[in-house]
């Protein structure tokens, strides 16, 4: 079976409350995406001004994200110099971290972080993305995200052609690597894309729009 998690991508904390609700009761995983507004032309929350303080609170552990008993969060940076802010979500309780190679000039820094933190991590690629600047990282790292489109940090976003491409050419280098797919994952796409060489699938409007969300998840797991 396919891992797949569904997508969140907070504007504040009653959205965040809301989506993680919906689908914790069928996934016990959950990505959410995180911009700067630099890195990626939106803010989501913490970075938009909006419920600042309930992320300090995540980040002394005075609360705790929503439905922590159940779900665990991997957090998507969509931030430049991650490396900076890195351990800060870390103390919030995330379990798994997924970094763009773009976003900083030190991913060797992020790979430490994480691993003294007990903390998964992943790298991240477009779709433009010069795939041999993930060639002396990739026996450190835990998976490979492949991102469906550079317009990141959206939902609804359509997947490009050269998306597939990119992981079949991942697959072909990687074949034992865990090769995650995000953006434009779909009921009408997985399957090419779990052919192509994807084994875990990113789904966050084709999930969390739909009458069913759970028979949506259940249909990208059985992949």
């Amino acid at each position: 079976m396919t891992k797949v998690l569904p997508a969140i991508i907070p504007v504040n904390k009653v959205q965040l409350e809301e989506e993680i609700n919906k689908v914790s009761s069928f996934a016990d995983f959950i990505q959410v995406d995180i911009a700067d507004g630099t890195f990626a032309p939106v803010k989501t929350w913490p970075y938009n001004s909006r419920d600042e303080e309930y992320f300090e609170q995540l980040k002394t552990q005075n609360t705790g994200w929503p439905k922590w008993e159940y779900v665990d969060i991997e957090l998507h940076m969509m931030v430049s110099n991650p490396e900076n802010i890195l351990e800060e979500w870390i103390s919030t309780g995330i379990s798994s971290v997924v970094v763009h190679i773009e976003a900083t000039e030190n991913f060797q820094k992020i790979i430490d972080i994480c691993k003294n933190n007990e903390v998964s991590v992943g790298v991240a690629v477009k779709p433009s993305t010069d795939i041999s600047k993930i060639e002396s990282i990739v026996s450190q790292i835990d998976f490979i995200q492949v991102m469906g489109s550079d317009n990141i940090g959206r939902h609804g976003v359509e997947l490009e052609e050269k998306a597939i491409e990119r992981i079949k050419e991942l697959r072909k280098l990687y074949p034992e690597r865990i090769i995650a797919i995000d953006i434009g994952v779909t009921t009408e796409t997985a399957e090419n894309l779990v052919r192509a060489g994807a084994n875990k699938l990113i789904s966050g409007g084709a999930i969390l729009n739909s009458e069913n969300p759970e028979e949506v998840f259940d249909f990208l797991s059985s992949l």
